[in-house]
């Protein structure tokens, strides 16, 4: 399983304990487009690179193709206290698929990411809106 953690330091947040309320939402919803973009990712064709039976993978470097659906299934979120949350993937195949992984025969596979370029994606909205909030202007 992989997980990905958000949280804020306690950096003056007493100061600021009026707007963990709007924190704590911030946080979540990253987490939550954290979770969407990954699953959207996956969804998504992301060309034909070799044939499994009856599945393509994808090209090294992009998100894997859906097979069965069950990565996509396997990636959810949840709050781990009142400013964290959690990203998650539960298929155990999601960590090779998201680092690359050494074969059977020795051969490096290379990685299929899915979630760092969710994070990368919502990272800019995310550290915008925690910004505001701290500045008091939300």
């Amino acid at each position: 399983m992989i997980k990905m953690s958000f949280s804020l330091k306690k950096v003056r947040l007493d100061s600021y304990q009026k707007n963990l309320r709007q924190l704590s939402q911030v946080v979540g919803k990253a987490a939550a487009d954290i979770e969407g973009e990954a699953k959207a990712s996956i969804l998504k064709n992301s060309g034909k690179y070799k044939q499994y039976d009856n599945h393509w993978s994808s090209p090294p470097g992009s998100p894997p193709n859906n097979d069965t659906g069950n990565l996509a299934n396997s990636i959810g979120h949840r709050m781990t206290g009142a400013t964290s949350a959690e990203v998650f993937v539960s298929a155990k195949y999601g960590v090779p698929l998201e680092l690359g992984w050494i074969a059977k025969s020795g051969n490096h596979v290379p990685a299929r990411p899915f979630l760092r370029p969710a994070v990368e994606y919502v990272a800019p909205s995310f550290q915008a809106a925690c910004k505001s909030i701290l500045k008091g202007k939300s």
